[in-house]
């Protein structure tokens, strides 16, 4: 160089220079979306070195992007196959879904039916329901390592128990034992018992079969012989099946009333005994039953023997806010053989028929209820709770002719509960009261001597109180009346204080 000139690049250094920053932009021009803007020229080596260094710099950056752009994609790639395979499948399931759509629906309609039903028994949990539920259901709990669900239950019942006139019993009233006429000089029967032997003891397990769900239950109280275990309930469902033991069909356990005497209301239909049961659902709120049960005869002067079963039929219909009315009827033998013949057995025909039902009324904001059930027939004693306590009330023998005569009899009993105040909190009632008026009546032969039972009536009154969601404790005031054929008759009182624990 001279005279501090630079030196210039010839024409033909030039043009190669540019064909090769041509070619180094190509590549990276074409991993862009937006083509860069043209590189200056070089007018000297030194630019030309320093251009070629950036333009090698640049290349790297850029194969770098395009490696990383071809990972992203083949990551995509797989996702999107992924994806196609889980679309795939979830619309083979969505043809299976809307082929068992109705079923499911159905399902869904049972489960919600069963969930109103269990809540409006809660006070009778022994109460068996039309239909079992799928799956789990309220209060219960899943046993490891099977696909069975179990719930246990029961309650803590402990009883002070006041008699103040002579009765025949003394931890409970039975109205059929009131003594008539006894008399100026009969014993003051005045007694005090405590006792906690109704206590009692449950459990229910339900399970799937892949043919619908079976549902088992068994309770058991104390009430035995010597505070023994006494079996209640002991039963299976499947589908609109029951077979074993727990409240006949020709009972109506939904119209419970809240008396506190464990000996209940004298005209209720409150039996328990082994049956073969199917219910079907008609359309929601109605079902009817049809069963076969045993039949436990009993009768006046004989035995009683079991030889056809009682046949019994029902329809209930459920309303909204827990009311609903039951229509029952039964058909059964009394055969029995008189104790003044015992080889010599006699057959009666007998029938019965039972209404009952509950009606809620909203009242001062507040819930109540009014209950009734009505029970009568020939040959239906044993349906009837006093009678049925005081046996042989099915029929009676003619001392004379030695002939069997099933026995007309009927009662009913009609109840009102008012709730007094109530607490969300706690429970839907924490302070209430019930009315019941019972009655029965039978109507006598003329062979029948005069001291037999011809009607009895039974009045109750309590008051209970919810201190929290499972403890009811009340007092209940209990008056009633015995009068036989001859028209005399005899009254007893009693007072209970009764402490629940529920669980």
């Amino acid at each position: 160089m001279q005279g501090g000139r630079r030196a210039r690049l010839p024409v033909t250094a030039k043009r190669a220079i540019a064909l090769l920053l041509v070619a180094l932009v190509a590549v990276p021009a074409m991993a862009q979306e937006d083509t860069p803007a043209e590189p200056p020229k070089p007018q000297t080596v030194e630019d030309l070195a320093r251009l070629i260094e950036e333009l090698k710099v640049r290349l790297v950056e850029q194969e770098q992007k395009l490696q990383e752009k071809s990972d992203d994609l083949a990551a995509r790639g797989k996702e999107i196959e992924e994806l196609k395979l889980q679309i795939e499948s979830m619309t083979r399931r969505l043809d299976e879904l809307q082929g068992e759509l109705p079923a499911l629906e159905t399902q869904r309609a049972l489960e919600e039916r069963l969930k109103r039903v269990e809540e409006s028994a809660s006070k009778t949990p022994e109460l068996p329901p039309d239909v079992v539920s799928a799956g789990d259901f309220p209060g219960s709990i899943r046993i490891p390592g099977t696909d069975a669900a179990i719930k246990l239950g029961g309650r803590v019942r402990a009883a002070l128990v006041a008699t103040l006139d002579p009765l025949g019993s003394v931890d409970r009233f039975l109205t059929n034992s009131i003594p008539v006429n006894p008399g100026p000089g009969a014993v003051d029967n005045t007694q005090t018992n405590i006792n906690a032997n109704t206590s009692r003891f449950n459990f229910e397990l339900r399970t799937p079969t892949g043919a619908g769900q079976m549902r088992a239950f068994l309770e058991g109280d104390f009430f035995g012989s010597g505070n023994t275990f006494r079996l209640r309930h002991a039963y299976g469902q499947f589908h609109g099946v029951l077979v074993g033991q727990t409240w006949s069909t020709f009972s109506d356990p939904a119209a419970s009333h809240e008396d506190l005497d464990f000996e209940g209301v004298s005209s209720e239909n409150v039996v328990r005994q082994p049956q073969i049961r199917y219910t079907w659902i008609l359309r929601e709120g109605l079902s009817v039953a049809a069963a076969i049960e045993t039949p436990r005869v009993s009768v006046t002067d004989g035995t009683g023997s079991d030889e056809i079963p009682d046949v019994v039929g029902r329809a209930i219909w459920r309303f909204e806010g827990g009311g609903h009315i039951q229509l029952a009827a039964v058909a059964r033998q009394v055969r029995a053989a008189s104790t003044f013949d015992p080889s010599d057995f006699q057959s009666e025909y007998g029938w019965g028929i039972g209404l009952s039902g509950v009606v809620p009324f909203e009242f001062w904001k507040l819930t109540d209820r009014f209950l009734y059930q009505v029970n009568g027939g020939r040959g239906v004693g044993r349906y009837i709770n006093d009678l049925s306590s005081l046996g042989g009330q099915d029929g009676a023998f003619d001392p004379v002719t030695g002939d069997l005569e099933a026995l007309d009899a009927f009662g009913w009993y009609l109840a009102y509960e008012h709730m007094w105040t109530r607490s969300e909190k706690v429970r839907d009632r924490n302070l209430r009261s019930s009315l019941i008026w019972s009655p029965v009546y039978v109507d006598n032969t003329d062979f029948q001597p005069d001291d037999a039972y011809h009607q009895t009536h039974r009045l109750s009154a309590n008051l209970i109180f919810s201190p929290i969601r499972r403890l009811d404790v009340g007092l209940q005031y209990i008056w009633g009346r015995r009068e036989n054929k001859d028209g005399s008759s005899g009254t007893a009182r009693q007072v209970q204080f009764v402490v629940l624990f529920q669980f």
